[in-house]
């Protein structure tokens, strides 16, 4: 079974008038109701013949204002409908320009060393020295807040860099350095680069 074409006609503004003309003939049929309960024209009596014109000219008038209400709102609420129809139209075509535009490619991150610093003494160079006013303020302390020391160091990555695990957490500055040198000389200066703006 094909389904509608992507691209199909909008509907006609026949099919859209239906709501109003519904609510006109409700509304209508409500009206004419309640001029017969209140002993409109087709009541019998000499009585009622007497006020017949009377309410007559009243229920005419209420039923007219109560159709031309419902047909003002009914048409409010077609252009309504109709004005968040092209905000969602013009929304989506927007949405659909912006996927279809050509994306820059990612730019890489600056860096402010170029090179590495000297693998002999790291810790003293400027990315040592910017690496550890980031990460602590210059301070090598241990302890709750600054658990890894001058440079923030993992567990892992002491390790990793030839940190004597039973040092992890009581090392001196000169060991934090050394351990700090074994790194940036195995390459591993992005451990802080990526995150200290060094």
């Amino acid at each position: 079974m094909a389904g509608r074409p992507r691209h199909a006609k909008p509907t006609s503004r026949a099919s859209k008038a239906t709501p109003l003309a519904a609510a006109a003939a409700t509304l209508a049929s409500a009206a004419a109701a309640f001029v017969l309960l209140q002993g409109g024209p087709a009541s019998a009596g000499p009585s009622s013949l007497a006020s017949a014109p009377s309410s007559a000219s009243r229920g005419s008038a209420l039923v007219d204002n109560l159709m031309t209400t419902a047909i003002h709102r009914a048409f409010a609420t077609m252009q309504n409908r109709a004005v968040a129809g092209r905000a969602r139209a013009a929304a989506r075509r927007r949405h659909l320009a912006e996927r279809a535009a050509p994306q820059p490619p990612p730019q890489p991150a600056p860096t402010q060393s170029s090179s590495p610093p000297p693998a002999g003494d790291a810790a003293h160079s400027a990315l040592g020295i910017c690496i550890r006013n980031a990460e602590e303020g210059g301070s090598y302390a241990w302890g709750p807040g600054n658990g890894g020391g001058a440079y923030q160091f993992l567990l892992s990555t002491w390790e990793k860099y030839g940190g004597a695990a039973s040092e992890y957490g009581v090392a001196g500055p000169a060991y934090q350095d050394q351990i700090f040198d074994n790194a940036i000389a195995a390459g591993g200066a992005s451990n802080w680069t990526a995150y200290d703006g060094c």
